[in-house]
């Protein structure tokens, strides 16, 4: 992978773990609320989903570089 597209995973992860951050405390905030609570879970679910897409993907990268060449 170029530097400049592990660059732009590595940032993509970050605005990830953040949005999952904001998910958890609207979560939180919600307590007791069932669109809220149904609807964070929802939002969860969605960045669930994208990590496998982004963060596994910057995972593997920072495992090693070139891991599988042996």
């Amino acid at each position: 992978m170029t530097g400049k597209n592990s660059h732009l995973l590595k940032e993509m992860e970050a605005r990830i773990e953040g949005i999952e951050n904001l998910a958890e405390e609207l979560k939180d905030l919600g307590k007791g609320i069932p669109a809220v609570e149904k609807n964070a879970r929802c939002i969860l679910s969605f960045i669930f989903a994208l990590k496998f897409g982004i963060s596994d993907v910057v995972d593997l990268e920072s495992e090693g570089d070139n891991q599988w060449e042996k």
